[in-house]
């Protein structure tokens, strides 16, 4: 267990009572489907929707189906509305997402003409991209590796709320639409992070809504229990 995004990014937070009480309330729970320990994916913040496993390029079955598309909403709208990540937006030159695109997918297809979302899963994610220049074009497959090709250096993305960061490697999301204006490519996104399983951003504003773990968990997871586990 280290403190990066391989686990928890906790920032070497100092213990307190409330996480403290927590953890001695949950000992020994854990959460199931059909029986099973389930892997319980968890990423930052959602878009109003999660997405499922498809986005990663694996099947549905049996056993994953406690990984669904669902919304992240109540009455009121999306728990997440007013949060920064919930919707962002980066204009890019066409030059240095040409750039990009060549650099991360080890293609080059010339001067960018045009890229385009062509294929879409669960939540409205994107599952494909196709990038075409003037020597030729190249797809690009499931959500990461989408979030890869057009991420790297050399723009900016403006949050919700106004403020603005530096590009990274990967894409906020694959949550996204793309479109053209002039040299400049336009992607329009919600959320950070993979959109798989719980957003923790969510879970948190449930929580501050009055929400229980036990409502909380079984949002993100559907079908499943928690149950106390004999170790």
């Amino acid at each position: 267990v280290n403190d990066s995004t391989d686990y928890q990014v906790y920032g070497n937070s100092l213990s307190q009572d409330s996480t403290d009480q927590a953890v001695e309330e949950t000992k020994g729970q854990v959460i199931c489907y059909h029986g099973k320990i389930v892997t319980a994916y968890y990423y930052s913040t959602s878009c109003g929707k999660t997405t499922d496993l498809e986005a990663w390029g694996t099947k549905k079955s049996e056993q994953n189906q406690y990984l669904q598309s669902v919304e992240v909403k109540d009455k009121d709208g999306d728990y997440e509305k007013n949060l920064p990540w919930y919707r962002w937006k980066a204009e890019i030159p066409a030059d240095v997402l040409s750039n990009l695109i060549e650099l991360n997918t080890g293609k080059d297809i010339g001067k960018l003409q045009k890229v385009e979302v062509t294929k879409t899963g669960a939540g409205g994610v994107a599952l494909q991209i196709c990038a075409t220049g003037d020597k030729g074009s190249v797809k690009v497959d499931t959500e990461n590796k989408i979030r890869r090709a057009l991420g790297g250096d050399g723009y900016e993305i403006m949050k919700g709320d106004g403020t603005v960061v530096a590009s990274q490697t990967l894409l906020p999301s694959a949550f996204i639409t793309i479109q053209k204006n002039g040299d400049t490519y336009v992607i329009q996104g919600g959320g950070y992070g993979h959109g798989i399983g719980m957003s923790q951003n969510g879970a948190n504003e449930m929580a501050k809504k009055g929400k229980n773990y036990i409502e909380i968990l079984t949002l993100f997871f559907q079908g499943v229990s928690v149950d106390t586990w004999k170790f």
